[in-house]
């Protein structure tokens, strides 16, 4: 047992060592948040509805909406290696990383509190977060429509109709304001998720 756990840990080394650096840098960035700004433990380490003493099921869609776009990154992230194709292995690549920001984006509010609040209005962020995207669109574009595209512009279409009715309908009644919006980037979120998952098991092929 010994001998087996010598080896074990032999094989295991580097990824015990990166493992461990990412818990104590978050856990490092916690504290320094915690003594910086003061800001209680609790409010930095427990659930949102313990904290906030709000029901369970509060913010019920955006929790599932995260779950989604962390499946989404997890899927990519993992798929790259298998992918032999340069290009679609870029695309992949790319994917991830608008996936995980706007997953950020989503659990932290950056378009809505973060930016604003550096002085950043919040028509200059979806200025820079729809530059971001033209940009991705017009290089992979070709990658895209040799794709499963309809799923591609499902997602996105969700995207589109939910920023109109955040941008443009933000006084209509709550089925509008509210369902509708958080509805069609539920939607969004979800074709999204459904289009790299075909996506990058065509790709392994």
């Amino acid at each position: 047992m010994f001998e087996l756990l010598k080896n074990q840990l032999k094989t295991i080394q580097s990824s015990l060592i990166i493992l461990f650096i990412i818990v104590i840098l978050v856990l490092g960035f916690v504290t320094g948040i915690h003594v910086i700004n003061e800001v209680p433990l609790v409010v930095l380490t427990s659930d949102v509805a313990v904290i906030g003493e709000v029901p369970i099921y509060t913010g019920l869609l955006s929790q599932l909406g995260i779950f989604l776009w962390s499946a989404t990154a997890a899927i990519c992230i993992y798929s790259v290696q298998f992918i032999k194709e340069k290009e679609h292995k870029a695309f992949i690549k790319a994917s991830a990383f608008i996936t995980i920001f706007l997953a950020l984006d989503d659990a932290f509010m950056f378009h809505e509190i973060v930016f604003p609040e550096l002085g950043i209005h919040q028509k200059v962020v979806f200025l820079g977060y729809g530059i971001l995207m033209l940009f991705y669109l017009l290089k992979y574009y070709k990658v895209i429509l040799q794709s499963d595209f309809i799923l591609f512009t499902l997602a996105m279409g969700g995207f589109g109709l939910s920023l109109f009715i955040d941008n443009f309908l933000p006084n209509a009644s709550p089925y509008i304001a509210k369902l509708a919006e958080d509805g069609f980037k539920f939607l969004g979120i979800t074709f999204w998720l459904g289009y790299f998952a075909r996506t990058c098991k065509q790709y392994q092929v």
